[in-house]
């Protein structure tokens, strides 16, 4: 009777036990019943939980400077443009350097004319003119007169003809930055003179500068800045007449200019790469005074203007033309001159 009472407690026991291990949780939510037909019906997964929406709906937060997309840095490289360095001799006459390039030379042929020049009536004469580039910085340079029309002043007869040149020097041009140099020359004036002794010689001193402003602007001056007297008188290239003039005074023991002292200047426009403008402005005080002296020597300040172009046909060819006053204070100094070069 007590072992069968046991039993069924027990009996009752383990069947309490098993309902309450199958009878569901309360809190958890009864899962969804499968669509009919499906395979999975009885044994269907949990729906996946929704997206909680953005904390910034109106876009209010959002930072203009922030990264879209992509949120790496991207590495920006900025390169700088190469300047472009010339090589060989520019073809623009506002580029050129002052000296000729090593091993490079230059043959040019300088006509100039006056129509009335004061005393004398029409002159002209025209200079060959030669440079050599011994290096970049170093330039030898010859100047020989072709010949002059002029009114010879030993012949009695008042006409013009056609004279031999008798002028021609040596100079040297050292360059001593880009911009500037130094340059020294030595004109001589061939001939006999009357009263014996040495041809005339002078000495002449110079500082060419040219200051590169921009690819179409260049300034510059002072080439031909001093020319002193040696013996006889200072000779020019410029004009021949000058030197026949100085010769017949000498022969009659007149005194001559002791040289003279320059002031000149130039600018360039670089109209195109092979038309360019040029004006030149330059004061001279002949015998190294600003007033005319009571002397034969002569001397006072004399101004000169000249306007033109310059055009290059070629590279190593370059065709020049100029109109312009030797002297502002006298109408008939006015005349055109030339210019034809050529490069090897």
């Amino acid at each position: 009777m007590t072992v069968r009472r046991v039993a069924s407690i027990l009996v009752c026991l383990v069947v309490s036990v098993s309902a309450a291990v199958a009878q569901p949780k309360k809190d958890a939510p009864a899962p969804a019943p499968a669509p009919a037909g499906s395979d999975s019906a009885g044994s269907a997964e949990p729906a996946p939980a929704e997206e909680a929406p953005p904390v910034d709906m109106d876009g209010k937060d959002e930072n203009p400077d922030g990264p879209r997309g992509i949120t790496a840095e991207t590495k920006v490289e900025v390169v700088v443009p190469v300047k472009q360095v010339q090589s060989g001799y520019p073809i623009e006459e506002a580029l050129r350097p002052i000296t000729l390039p090593a091993n490079m030379a230059e043959v040019a042929i300088i006509p100039n004319a006056q129509f009335d020049a004061p005393g004398i009536g029409y002159v002209g004469s025209t200079a060959l003119r030669a440079r050599y580039g011994i290096t970049r910085e170093i330039q030898l340079g010859l100047t020989y007169v072709l010949g002059g029309i002029y009114n010879d002043p030993k012949t009695a007869a008042d006409k013009n003809g056609f004279h031999p040149g008798k002028a021609l020097g040596l100079d040297v041009t050292v360059l001593l930055r880009d911009w500037v140099g130094v340059s020294v020359g030595v004109p001589v004036w061939i001939y006999r003179p009357v009263r014996g002794g040495a041809p005339a010689i002078g000495l002449t001193l110079g500082a060419p500068m040219k200051f590169k402003l921009t690819e179409k602007l260049a300034l510059g001056g002072l080439d031909d800045l001093l020319a002193i007297k040696l013996t006889k008188f200072a000779p020019t290239f410029e004009h021949e007449y000058l030197n026949a003039v100085r010769a017949q005074g000498d022969d009659i023991n007149t005194p001559a200019s002791r040289g003279f002292f320059r002031i000149s200047a130039y600018g360039i426009y670089q109209r195109s790469p092979k038309f360019a403008l040029i004006g030149r402005f330059g004061i001279t005080l002949e015998d190294f005074t600003a007033t005319a002296t009571q002397s034969d020597r002569g001397g006072g300040s004399v101004t000169h203007l000249r306007g033109g172009f310059e055009y290059t046909l070629r590279k190593s060819v370059d065709l020049g033309f100029s109109l312009g006053f030797t002297d502002l204070s006298e109408l008939g100094s006015f005349g055109p001159a030339g210019l034809l070069a050529f490069r090897i």
